[in-house]
């Protein structure tokens, strides 16, 4: 098991704050941009991202990760690990403190609350991506690839997946980061996930929802 380490406060595009904040193109006030900065640098000095991850042989006719009894859910995950050999198991949190102060914006009214929460939600994001090109860059060197990162809730893996992927990764211990019987993350800005192993070239959706099986159902989804 590799132990959880501490990753640099990641820059953050502004479209990804927008996206989280439901914008779909329309013109920018500078006034509301400057806000999504200010936010950002207050943001940045309260988080403190931590990763940890684990891998694992993995055979799909069976569906387990190799010395565990753990069965990734769903038909989405299983068709997305169908060739491959092994799994990563990875999650990663911006921190207690960076929840605390959210929450302390959201306390001061107006929009600064919402803004706030958006930056968090793709700062968190941005960390996945950097640590996500960490592991492809090291597969490649053994002419190995990864899939995609899946997440329960993502498709139709269930959120209590979550549960077991920290348990098995011992996140509680190593970076402070529990889930709830219901697949609530504590901190809230936080992320598990599950990328596969294979030894051949993999065809990747790239950031459009429309591969999405919840993107009828998603606030988030970008709509054609």
């Amino acid at each position: 098991m590799e132990d959880g380490y501490r990753r640099d406060v990641p820059e953050i595009e502004l479209r990804e704050a927008l996206h989280y904040m439901g914008w779909r193109g329309a013109a920018l006030d500078p006034e509301f941009v400057e806000q999504i900065h200010a936010c950002e640098r207050e943001l940045r000095n309260a988080a403190k991202p931590q990763v940890i991850y684990r891998c694992f042989s993995y055979e799909p006719g069976l569906n387990r990760l190799d010395g565990t009894v753990y069965q990734p859910a769903g038909r989405d995950i299983r068709r997305l690990l169908g060739n491959c050999s092994g799994v990563i198991l990875f999650a990663a949190t911006l921190g207690a403190e960076a929840d605390r102060m959210i929450r302390r914006t959201m306390l001061r009214g107006g929009s600064d609350g919402l803004v706030m929460d958006a930056v968090a939600s793709a700062m968190i994001e941005a960390v996945c991506d950097q640590t996500e090109a960490e592991f492809a860059r090291n597969r490649a060197e053994k002419e190995q690839y990864l899939t995609d990162r899946f997440s329960p809730g993502y498709g139709d893996m269930p959120l209590s997946d979550g549960v077991l992927i920290c348990s098995l990764l011992e996140t509680s211990r190593r970076i402070g980061l529990t889930v709830t019987g219901a697949g609530m993350m504590l901190p809230q800005k936080s992320v598990t996930a599950v990328l596969g192993i294979s030894p051949v070239k993999q065809e990747h959706r790239g950031s459009s929802c429309q591969s999405c099986a919840m993107r009828n159902e998603c606030l988030l989804a970008e709509r054609k």
